[in-house]
């Protein structure tokens, strides 16, 4: 009998420890960027990573790969491809997969990283993410903050758009962000990053427009006098996964996985909000002349530079789409600003 009952546990132990097994999920995650620990987007993935675990008691591993399969240009394409899981992208490569999300470019469509947040979470955003899902493959898990993009130059203060006028500026190599240049009389010239420095020094450039952590991190302060914190266009982070892995989750990981992402937004929002505050304090200390643009400032930005950027995605994403992100931007506003 005693022997029976040995020969029967140690079976149920085999048959848990073979469904545990069968159970178990690794996903590779990657993102073209390096970890940095107190980070809103690393402090986010490593939460997103631990709570995945935690809530799957061990079953969902997640194993991060940090700036090593490429920039977000690559990482997506391997999501796309199904080579890798899952990738942390910033929303200015997703025209390449899935031309409408190019609307996410337009110039001021927020007036807050708040009312960003509120964007993502409209009924017109679910619905272009389910799009992009079914044309290329890639689900949208989540979105989080990547941040405003500002303005930089040796020239002088740039408090409205007129001051914008004959600067010469650097811009990624993206027709939208020439256009937003040309709309304010400035002249654009794409540049890659790592040559960004050397035409600063030697003047072939005035300018330049970052996110002010970008300013701050590569060190832009020692070749740049002046800062305006104009706040022109918005940065997501979107959290992808291969539909295809997604779908072959149980009902029980997708939920976690959708909870972990949905946790990976709320720490990255605020932390990065904040490190933008203090990367302008730092860059100011570093000597460079700060101007905060005002909200009604801002609008004049808004009425210059717009429309001859919605013009050009119209005519690479369609008017509807432009109509629909405009819309829901306006509702995200209101939402945050009651009126």
């Amino acid at each position: 009998m005693l022997r029976t009952a040995l020969v029967a546990a140690v079976a149920a132990l085999g048959l848990a420890g073979a469904a545990q097994a069968q159970n178990k999920v690794n996903l590779r995650f990657a993102v073209g960027a390096n970890e940095n620990p107190t980070d809103g987007m690393s402090v986010g993935m490593r939460a997103l990573q631990q709570y995945a675990q935690f809530k799957s008691r061990g079953e969902i591993e997640i194993r991060i790969f940090w700036n090593t399969l490429g920039g977000s240009l690559q990482v997506t394409e391997q999501v796309k491809n199904g080579t890798l899981d899952m990738a942390l992208t910033d929303d200015s490569v997703l025209g390449s997969f899935h031309k409408p999300m190019q609307a996410f470019q337009i110039p001021y469509l927020f007036g807050s990283s708040m009312a960003a947040w509120e964007f993502a979470n409209t009924a017109a955003v679910r619905g272009m993410v389910e799009d992009m899902r079914k044309a290329t493959g890639m689900r949208t898990l989540a979105f989080s903050e990547n941040g405003f993009r500002n303005l930089t130059n040796n020239v002088r203060e740039v408090k409205t758009p007129d001051d914008m006028k004959g600067l010469k500026m650097r811009t990624m190599q993206s027709q939208v962000y020439v256009a937003f240049m040309q709309s304010m009389g400035a002249s654009a010239t794409p540049i890659a990053w790592p040559e960004l420095i050397p035409a600063l020094k030697t003047n072939v450039v005035d300018g330049q427009e970052n996110a002010s952590t970008t300013v701050l991190d590569g060190k832009l302060f020692e070749v740049q006098k002046f800062m305006s914190v104009n706040e022109h266009i918005y940065g997501f982070h979107l959290i992808l996964i291969n539909d295809g892995v997604f779908q072959k989750l149980s009902p029980d990981h997708q939920k976690i996985m959708m909870e972990a992402a949905r946790l990976h937004s709320e720490l990255a929002n605020a932390r990065k909000a904040v490190d933008a505050i203090g990367a302008v304090d730092e860059i100011r200390k570093k000597g460079v002349r700060v101007y905060v643009n005002s909200p009604s400032e801002k609008e004049q930005f808004r009425k210059q530079t717009q429309q001859a950027v919605i013009e050009f995605i119209a005519s690479q994403a369609g008017r509807d789409t432009v109509d629909k992100v405009l819309a829901a931007a306006d509702e995200a506003n209101k939402r945050v600003y009651g009126n």
